[in-house]
């Protein structure tokens, strides 16, 4: 972008915030205000806690909080008009109920939702929840993440059709750059080709791509929302499989969340969470402490010509601490300002007593939100600096001895910022907004000859982009809605070392459409194309992992993948399954390519593998039984294979399963909780050859609480419950998974 175009750009962002800024100072005429008392209720008629209660008036939201622990609610509202009350919760279809003028009471019922009305913001990129039904969306409450065996989030997520990692370790125990995110098959590589958020801002390294999923404090998290198929039509590049987002609870009263648990292998965890609002300002702060000793991954059997388990190997363990603050305050005008804050480290043994690695991180952001020319605008901008720490050493063929070969520093710091406007004309929504973003990282490494530093290398550079895009949702009728949407990116990296420069434009559109036949029937369908550029891991970042060494490779090109999917719901409040089937192809893919393989070590290096091809169909189905009972079944079938005029033409591609399935019972009924899941992981392959197999995993976990006065309950879990071994790795050495792992605990929950 030259310099001229910069500065417009600059003069045109200063003209958008002059003029929120004379909005701000607007002053807002007196009204006559009233005092709204309501309640939040399900079909049952028990109370829904922390549901978002809106008015409406005149198309405008007046005023906003949550229901609490009896689902009672209480708004100041003007006194005349009609007022709108809009619920929204997690799990349960929107409600909209009007309120005529001089009425001070209301109740509300919300009836639980079918896949088709999942509340989710991923679709809008705002915080105003809404239904996308031409998305395929997936929305995980807390109070679901917390009732599941799982401890850690990626865990409980394996349940989602097509969601898999780099490899199948929890994030718990694994390096955290095998923790890249795919969502239907679109994966093969350590670096995400799907975006995970955590409150709009991005959790994917800005190095590397992977994902650090404890930054998060468990007690502050409200929901999880996965929106699968090509959405680079909002979020651009890095969204090709998909988007994940993190919400944290936004406070409306006084509230509070403790979490304490512990169990075996050395595991402990406190989470804690407390916020409130007083008068325009709501604020929160949240912190985490964990802690496992781990295990040991080598497994004590090894194929032919490889050792077992020896004298130098070590658990998996970890460390971690987080914290997270939050402050937002609302003018009676409307506007909003919030501010976050995020601090993270971890310390993490590789399973030798020499190989550790740990990470330092900080970063915060400021959103301004308000009503502008008509309509919703939204201005964000972030930053943050991390420090990321690696050691990597060889261990001889008889797992007796460790020789240190290189030690590993990766400074990065990155910053971005946007703005967007949304707003509603007759049946039509119209999204429009520009963002970018900026990355310097460089890995600095020196390598080790028998115990003795040699020259410290410094390979890096910085990654730029700037993107617009534009979206225009409109429900042509009462059934049908119709979306078009694009974004325009342009990326740029340049080496630190060598002024080598890569730079790439992309556009990135989407058109989808839903139709709902009949009340109990809908179907939807999408077509879109996106962009990945290489992260600055894959540029410059060596590493190795057991006996194979993958090389970093400057001359990589960007991916584009085009792709769609098509899918039909059919259900009800009680019962609800959908059915999608989708195809991917994915150019100039990026993989680790095999260059030369002895028995004792493999060479690879990152390059653009041609082609791959992603097709698969995912099944999901849930029924609540009286009772109390809940059952639910998914599961994701994908075939994915490498094509075009390479040497991997028809290979399988690495580190994706070729089928998952998740099966659940729920039973939740005062003053008892319980849950049972199942999860598959298909078979996949480690290597680009196709020459080691890790096999079919199957684990059972299992949770059950019970309340012991009215905000305190205790509970126990256990993962893993038949102590299954099962795969995670094979380079060529083999690894395996967590075992048994048992915890029991106690969650406060205020008010």
């Amino acid at each position: 972008m030259g310099t001229d175009s910069r500065r417009s750009a600059v003069t045109r962002l200063a003209a958008s915030v002059s003029a929120v800024l004379l909005c701000i100072a607007t002053p807002v005429a007196a009204q006559s205000v009233d005092t709204l008392n309501g309640r939040v209720l399900d079909s049952s008629g028990g109370s829904v806690a922390d549901a978002a209660v809106r008015v409406h008036v005149g198309g405008n939201v007046a005023a906003e909080t949550q229901s609490d622990a009896d689902g009672r609610f209480q708004l100041a509202v003007a006194a005349d008009g009609i007022r709108e009350v809009v619920v929204t919760a997690p799990g349960f279809a929107p409600s909209k109920t009007p309120v005529p003028a001089g009425e001070r009471t209301v109740d509300v019922t919300l009836q639980a939702a079918p896949f088709f009305e999942e509340v989710n913001v991923t679709s809008s990129r705002t915080d105003v929840a809404r239904v996308d039904p031409t998305s395929t969306v997936t929305v995980l409450s807390s109070a679901e993440l917390l009732n599941s065996g799982p401890l850690a989030i990626d865990d409980a997520l394996k349940t989602i059709p097509g969601f898999t990692l780099f490899r199948r370790t929890s994030s718990r125990n694994a390096n955290p750059t095998s923790q890249g995110v795919a969502l239907r098959g679109i994966g093969g590589s350590s670096p995400s080709r799907s975006l995970v958020l955590a409150d709009g801002v991005p959790l994917n390294d800005a190095f590397g791509g992977w994902v650090f999923w404890d930054k998060v404090p468990q007690a502050a998290i409200d929901r999880i929302e996965i929106d699968r198929g090509g959405s680079g039509d909002l979020y651009g590049a890095d969204a090709l499989g998909g988007v994940v987002q993190l919400l944290t609870v936004r406070p409306n009263r006084p509230t509070g969340r403790l979490l304490v648990e512990g169990g075996n292998l050395g595991t402990g965890s406190v989470s804690v969470f407390g916020g409130g609002r007083a008068g325009g300002w709501r604020y929160s702060g949240a912190g985490e402490w964990f802690n496992t000793d781990g295990y040991v991954p080598i497994a004590e059997k090894q194929n032919q010509g490889i050792a077992p388990r020896g004298p130098i190997d070590s658990n998996l363990g970890s460390m971690h601490r987080s914290a997270q603050l939050y402050a937002g305050y609302q003018t009676d005008s409307g506007w909003r300002f919030d501010l976050t804050g995020n601090v993270f480290y971890e310390d993490r043994d590789n399973g030798t007593p020499a190989s550790i690695n740990s990470t330092a991180s900080r970063h915060g952001a400021a959103d301004v939100t308000g009503r502008l020319a008509g309509g919703m605008f939204t201005v964000r901008g972030y930053g943050g600096t991390q420090q990321y720490h690696q050691t990597f050493t060889t261990v001889n063929a008889l797992r007796t001895a460790e020789v240190f070969i290189r030690d590993q520093h990766v400074p990065t710091t990155f910053g971005g910022g946007g703005g967007q406007w949304v707003r509603a004309w007759g049946r039509h929504t119209v999204l429009a907004g520009a963002e970018g973003r900026y990355v310097k990282g460089q890995s600095f490494e020196t390598p080790f000859a028998q115990g003795v530093a040699q020259a410290t290398i410094a390979p890096g550079g910085t990654d730029r982009r700037w993107s617009g895009f534009a979206q225009d949702t409109w429900q042509a009728t009462d059934r049908l809605t119709l979306v078009l949407g694009a974004h325009g990116d342009t990326w740029e990296s340049e080496s630190v070392l060598t002024g080598f420069t890569k730079s790439s434009q992309a556009l990135s559109p989407r058109a989808a459409g839903a139709y709902r036949i009949t009340d109990l029937v809908s179907v939807r369908g999408a077509v879109y194309h996106g962009f990945r550029a290489p992260t600055l891991n894959e540029f410059y970042r060596n590493f190795s992992a057991g006996n194979t060494q993958t090389r970093a490779n400057e001359a990589l090109d960007p991916e584009r993948m085009t792709g769609g999917d098509l899918g039909v719901v059919v259900g009800d409040a009680r019962a609800s399954a959908r059915v999608t089937g989708f195809w991917n192809r994915l150019d100039n893919a990026i993989t680790a390519v095999t260059l030369s393989a002895t028995p004792t070590q493999i060479i690879r290096q990152r390059a653009n593998a041609d082609r791959l091809k992603a097709n698969g169909v995912e099944l999901e189905g849930n029924v609540r039984l009286g009772g109390g009972f809940a059952v639910n079944a998914a599961t994701g079938v994908t075939s994915v294979h490498y094509t075009g005029n390479t040497a991997l033409n028809g290979k399988r591609v690495p580190q994706v399963p070729s089928y998952n399935a998740g099966a659940g019972v729920q039973y939740n009924r005062l003053p008892w909780t319980a849950t049972a899941q199942l999860r598959v992981t298909g078979p996949q392959f480690e290597d680009d050859l196709n020459l080691f197999t890790l096999r079919r995993a199957t684990v059972v976990d299992v949770f059950g609480s019970r309340t012991i006065a009215r905000w305190v309950s205790a509970f126990a879990a256990v993962e893993n419950l038949f102590d299954s071994i099962y795969d995670v790795g094979r380079t060529p050495v083999l690894t395996t998974g967590l075992p048994r792992s048992a915890r029991v605990g106690v969650r406060i929950f205020l008010p």
